[in-house]
């Protein structure tokens, strides 16, 4: 059993060296001594008075920090959050008791964007942040806390969170099982499967969300076992983290579960049994293709089938290919079959012969996006045949069209397709040039170099930064100082990007200037 009190006692004089991890004695299963301290006496066990969690603001000679905290108590919400981010982003510990001030008496979203400020701010913070998760006065103080001990990752917080999963708030619990997962430490394991059971349905979920981030094969059957929780999205956190955890003893659970679920289940489930990629999963999954009420479950099911990557998937899906009446589902089995394709390669000659007369397709609305589809899948196959017919989509009507076939034929190498791109690379529509620039620079011909040139101007920022990366590849020296005058162009270079990317077109530009440096 985890001995809590003694543990917590090591953290405090563990917090001043420089291991990550705190050691833990162990005297066997945890959780089932029934005299383990709650969280009551987590204050005296920290050491910390209650009220150093608000330490006075000293004195600093940084007029920047000075500022900010000023606009702390700015009227307007806005000005506090830009002034909350900038704090964590200066890194500055002076700044960490008005942050902590925070957490009580104001908005949520004050209150939790100081937490991740709190948790930018990194080690420093770590003690005051214990102090705060002891401070039973205040829920919305301890919550918060644990909000910047899951953001900040630290490995020494283990012990206080799970001193907080048996805490007599709900809410706490819930927190800190989300915490515990983001962390990532194994001695959660049996306090996150105890709160599997409990009365709260988002410490439940919590719970189930963690275990899969773990990555520990002893939560696998506890978390077939929770598919059978009376709340969806308990089931739902459950089957995910069966995907994560990769674990064939799923399969036959999740497949009873499949076909009583609600809709969001269904498709949970079955993205997982295509991750899982077990044969078992390929009939279930085909009727869910074709005979589903739900549109969103049989796309989500013909997408599994290419992830599964079962051979005998393909020719079910080449033979609906042609009685589909929806665009949007026949578009996703045209990629299945190219992820099929890709793994079974003695079918390529088949399904290239199959798809080719699909890159004309105007049968009905959306047809744009069969075509596209069908050009992404042609050059994921590789096979030659595909550039005449590929060219000629370089004209299609559609941008969306034009755009994945300039992609296809880099991805298919072809030469002969340089003349074509640089003709179509003033294309009207932003995102075509982009991917003919791409393309461009992916095909290493040095003829491209000077209508390269002429668009590192375009009103674009995606094309400019695309131009640019496509001149470094093509080693182009004359380019250098155009690509010069990019270093100050502090635009997004992929604006419409919403998975974090944050390069900006100077950024680019400056890596294409070191690849052609490097190269010379």
């Amino acid at each position: 059993m985890i001995d809590l009190k003694q543990s917590l006692d090591r953290l405090i004089a563990d917090l001043s060296s420089e291991e990550d991890v705190v050691q833990v004695q162990t005297r066997g299963e945890y959780g089932e001594k029934e005299d383990e301290p709650d969280a009551e006496p987590l204050i005296a066990t920290l050491n910390v008075e209650t009220s150093s969690v608000r330490p006075a603001l000293l004195p600093h000679d940084s007029q920047l920090l000075h500022e900010l905290l000023t606009t702390l108590n700015h009227l307007q919400p806005q000005q506090r959050l830009e002034a909350i981010r900038r704090l964590g982003e200066l890194r500055d510990p002076h700044a960490i008791g008005p942050l902590l001030s925070l957490f009580e008496d104001e908005p949520a979203e004050i209150s939790l964007v100081a937490a991740k400020a709190l948790a930018t701010i990194g080690s420093a913070a770590l003690k005051p942040l214990l102090a705060a998760l002891a401070d039973t006065s205040s829920s919305d103080m301890r919550y918060c806390a644990i909000e910047a001990l899951g953001e900040m990752r630290d490995k020494r917080a283990v012990i206080a969170l799970l001193l907080a999963t048996r805490d007599p708030d709900k809410y706490i619990r819930a927190q800190a099982a989300e915490a515990l997962g983001k962390i990532g430490d194994v001695r959660a394991l049996k306090a996150l499967i105890a709160l599997l059971h409990d009365e709260y349905t988002d410490a439940r979920s919590h719970a189930a969300a963690s275990l899969g981030l773990l990555c520990d094969y002893q939560a696998v059957v506890p978390l077939i076992l929770a598919l059978n929780d009376p709340k969806e999205r308990v089931r739902v956190e459950a089957i995910h983290a069966l995907s994560l955890l990769g674990d064939p003893r799923a399969v036959e659970p999740l497949l009873a579960l499949l076909p009583d679920s609600q809709p969001y289940e269904r498709i949970e489930i079955i993205e997982t049994l295509g991750y899982l990629a077990d044969e078992r999963a390929v009939e279930p999954l085909l009727y869910r293709a074709f005979h589903d009420r739900e549109e969103r479950v049989c796309q989500e099911a013909i997408m599994a089938l290419g992830r599964l990557g079962i051979e005998r998937a393909i020719q079910p899906l080449l033979s609906a290919l042609p009685t589909i009446s929806d665009s949007i589902l026949r578009s996703y089995i045209i990629k299945s079959l190219g992820q099929l394709g890709m793994k079974h390669v003695q079918h390529i000659s088949c399904l290239v012969l199959s798809l080719l007369p699909w890159l004309y397709d105007r049968s009905q609305d959306f047809s744009h996006y069969v075509r596209a589809a069908t050009a992404t899948v042609l050059g994921w196959l590789g096979d030659d045949r595909a550039v005449e017919p590929l060219l000629t989509r370089l004209q299609d009507d559609n941008f969306y069209v034009r755009e994945h076939a300039a992609r296809a034929l880099a991805e298919l190498g072809a030469s002969r397709a340089i003349i074509p791109l640089i003709r179509i690379l003033p294309d009207r529509h932003p995102s075509v040039r982009a991917a003919v620039a791409e393309a461009l620079g992916r095909l290493r011909d040095s003829r491209a170099t000077a209508p390269l040139l002429s668009v590192l101007k375009d009103e674009s920022s995606l094309v400019r930064a695309r131009a640019a990366e496509a001149l470094g590849f093509l080693n182009a020296r004359q380019a250098i100082p155009l690509l010069n005058s990019l270093l100050q162009d502090e635009a997004l270079a992929w604006p419409d990007n919403n998975d974090g990317q944050r390069q900006r077109v100077q950024d680019i530009t400056n890596l294409a200037i070191q690849r052609i440096s490097m190269r010379n």
